[in-house]
């Protein structure tokens, strides 16, 4: 791994995570599917549930991409079952990490949603995650090749959760001290 690689990252994705202002690409009419990502929850141990920012992305998902499966962390999952009863369309619960004991973290999710995408034949996916995770979800999607389309339905339908486990999802102050950490991360990885 090259150290210098993080040096080189382009700053538009981490100016979008700043501001929230994602990148708008392709129409829903593109979309055979939904990936979902989460933004933070609430509670410890077994007592967790989706949280506000979750129950914003499923009510997203209700809203606008309804006819379409979905391939959800399941937070938002969660939070979609209980606003929609009965779904027209199947959902694909991503629950954990694949490997016993690690955080199921963007990265992750993706590669398990690529690999739900392959199984079922989906060629492109519409992005659903917070308009400030947004750039790093297109960015890691982008990096695994995974065709996606975003739309103008998040801007302003996802709230911080002040109360979140994730003290970096509370607030947009504390993203704006976490993203760009976990972009280099990432960057370091080969993720982005």
């Amino acid at each position: 791994m090259n150290p210098f690689r993080i040096l080189t990252m382009p700053l538009g994705p981490l100016r979008r995570a700043w501001t929230g202002d994602y990148q708008q690409s392709g129409e829903l009419s593109q979309a055979d599917c939904v990936i979902g990502f989460s933004f933070g929850y609430r509670g410890k141990g077994k007592r967790i549930e989706p949280g506000l920012s979750n129950e914003d992305l499923a009510a997203v998902a209700a809203r606008h991409y309804d006819h379409l499966p979905k391939i959800l962390q399941w937070e938002i999952a969660d939070a979609y079952l209980k606003q929609v009863k009965k779904p027209t369309q199947p959902i694909i619960k991503i629950t954990k990490h694949r490997r016993k004991g690690k955080y199921l973290d963007t990265q992750e999710v993706a590669m398990q949603a690529k690999e739900a995408m392959r199984q079922r034949g989906y060629k492109t996916a519409v992005l659903l995650a917070n308009a400030y995770h947004l750039p790093r979800v297109q960015a890691v999607c982008t990096q695994l090749g995974i065709s996606w389309v975003t739309t103008d339905d998040l801007r302003g339908a996802v709230e911080f959760d002040l109360r979140s486990s994730q003290k970096w999802t509370r607030s947009r102050d504390a993203w704006r001290g976490y993203e760009p950490l976990a972009m280099m991360f990432y960057r370091m990885r080969g993720w982005l």
